[in-house]
């Protein structure tokens, strides 16, 4: 078993549906001739099989095997619908594109609409990533499947028509065989076989499912993006099991909770808690973890990366030089397993049972180690800072301005909101107590944050971008912050919306939200609950701190 196997068992335990669109498909497939008598051809034969060979590839038949298809696609656990868009090519593409946000695989035709080269696909696969771009982007697998063998004028007609084409995100690139983009987008190229079982790499109907599937794990690519996809797939796969726990019986409780809240909207974050609690419930008891996040799953992962088995390269600073220490696969495994306390002194190196270079640096202490650890599977130090941005991001907030899903459902100033102000380019966090969000005059308690460059800060938020990179910023909460700490007008809550509403400015594409002065603030982030408590906490311990003269020889810390 390798880590292509974890990505398909993923994926195939994720994906439920399957679009396929194509203008001729059938229920049977065509059976061959009857071989005719063999005899030398004339020169009218000649002409004739000329004038064969000029018909252009766009009028050639290629008809689908929809049943084959359809029955391979049942046994695999999918759901799969054939569409046929003769005589409702005006609206087929909004049709198809409404539906895909559902479907999981999409597979199109290229010739269609009588040998439109591409043209209904091209518009088709435009819909499609309009509609995920309105959602805030999504993972999306598209396949032409064509008997069609100009795979890289396909490509590269469809990457052109995307990249001219208004309101999709990312710019789409050709890299070898696929399309992509930064969007999580993955567009490929297969051949019917039309039943030639001789035509070399082409794909049988029977044999699609499972090849788009393939081809679906690949944008997989990750350990942790596998265990979302079966994490997500385990929800799916219990939703009528926790639907069945939530009868009408319960609604008198949930009434009786509600009435009893000063402030009844809280009851509605309630609701939705309690659902997701038993969602959890029932992921936990499907042992996700110890199908995709063990040791050997670890190393199937470690052992698909390009510097494996022996370069994977630790890269640390001393002295103010970047150094560099090369380890074995099983050395990496060794520290994951035992941890950094564990690894040996430098006078047990030989433990270590890897033989190093002579011109290579010394091994690093351990503080290196636990410092630099991210660099032995990132090319640069700067790539490894990033990642390590981004992954203490998706760890602390619970929603951002990243998230164009809050252009529809706007977020809420609250306790661990994160703003910043255009005014004196500062930054700063929001430690309201929640209960008093919801109600009285609007007045606000923030905190300031410093921007640091170092590796452990103690908030990432997202803040625009560096190019084609989010620009993540890293931020501390200063030492007795609350005697720098200062109270914002945002005007008395509405009781009938019962918060501060954040705001989208389409022009400047941000959030922000205005004081009762009118000064503007940049919504950046929502912290998640508990690490904006902890914060507050942290606050309130050094305001209630003690302190008392006392014997200055034996005073103790």
């Amino acid at each position: 078993m390798n880590f292509a196997d974890d990505q398909y068992n993923a994926a195939s335990s994720f994906a439920y549906t399957m679009i396929v669109v194509d203008d001729e498909p059938v229920d049977d497939p065509a059976e061959p001739e009857p071989a005719l008598e063999v005899k030398t051809p004339g020169r009218r034969d000649v002409a004739a099989a000329k004038k064969v060979d000029q018909k252009p590839e766009a009028q050639r038949s290629h008809p689908l095997d929809a049943k084959g298809l359809i029955k391979s696609a049942l046994d695999l656990g999918l759901v799969c619908s054939v569409v046929n868009p003769t005589g409702d090519e005006g609206s087929i593409a909004k049709s198809v594109a409404k539906a895909s946000l559902r479907a999981d695989i999409v597979s199109l035709d290229w010739h269609m609409n009588h040998g439109d080269d591409g043209e209904l696909a091209s518009e088709i696969i435009q819909e499609i990533l309009r509609g995920d771009e309105a959602i805030g982007g999504r993972l999306r697998l598209i396949a032409i499947y064509t008997g069609n063998k100009d795979q890289g004028a396909i490509l590269e007609k469809i990457a052109d028509r995307l990249n001219a084409a208004e309101k999709i995100a990312g710019n789409v690139t050709k890299t070898g065989d696929v399309l992509t983009n930064s969007s999580g987008l993955r567009i490929i190229w297969r051949e019917k076989s039309m039943g030639n079982e001789k035509l070399a790499n082409a794909v049988s109907e029977t044999q699609l499912p499972k090849e788009l599937l393939r081809a679906f794990s690949e944008l997989s690519n990750g350990l942790l993006s596998n265990v979302a996809l079966a994490t997500i797939s385990s929800m799916r796969d219990t939703t009528h099991h926790v639907l069945s726990k939530f009868s009408s019986e319960l609604d008198g409780p949930f009434f009786h909770h509600r009435a009893l809240l000063k402030n009844s909207s809280d009851s509605m974050d309630y609701a939705v808690s309690i659902v997701m609690s038993a969602l959890k419930s029932e992921v936990d008891k499907s042992k996700v973890t110890s199908k995709y996040t063990t040791v050997d799953a670890i190393k199937r992962r470690l052992s698909q990366m390009p510097q494996s088995p022996e370069n994977f390269t630790l890269r640390y600073s001393k002295k103010d030089q970047e150094k560099e220490f090369k380890l074995h696969i099983d050395d990496v495994i060794s520290i994951m397993e035992r941890g950094f306390a564990a690894w040996p002194d430098k006078d047990k190196q030989a433990a270590v049972g890897r033989q190093q270079d002579k011109q290579a640096s010394p091994m690093p202490p351990k503080d290196a180690f636990s410092k630099s650890f991210s660099t032995l599977f990132c090319d640069t130090v700067e790539t490894a800072s990033f990642s390590m941005r981004q992954f203490s991001f998706l760890t602390n907030s619970q929603s951002s301005e990243l998230s164009m899903v809050h252009r529809k459902a706007l977020p809420k100033l609250g306790l661990g909101s994160v703003i910043f102000s255009d005014a004196d380019g500062g930054y700063f966090l929001c430690l309201q107590a929640t209960c008093d969000t919801v109600r009285g005059a609007g007045l606000f308690f923030f905190v300031p944050l410093e921007v640091v460059d170092s590796d452990t800060p103690d908030i990432v938020v997202p803040h625009g971008r560096n190019g084609a990179l989010i620009n993540y910023v890293g931020l501390s909460v200063p030492p007795k912050c609350y005697t720098k700490s200062q109270s914002l007008d945002f005007g008395v809550i509405n009781d009938a919306i019962g918060h501060i509403p954040i705001c989208y400015d389409e022009q400047r594409e941000i959030y922000h939200v205005p004081d009762a002065n009118n000064t503007d603030y940049r919504w950046l982030a929502n912290l998640k609950y508990k690490r904006a408590l902890r914060i507050a906490q942290n606050m309130s311990q050094e305001i209630s701190r003690i302190g008392f003269d006392e014997f200055e020889p034996f005073r103790k810390g």
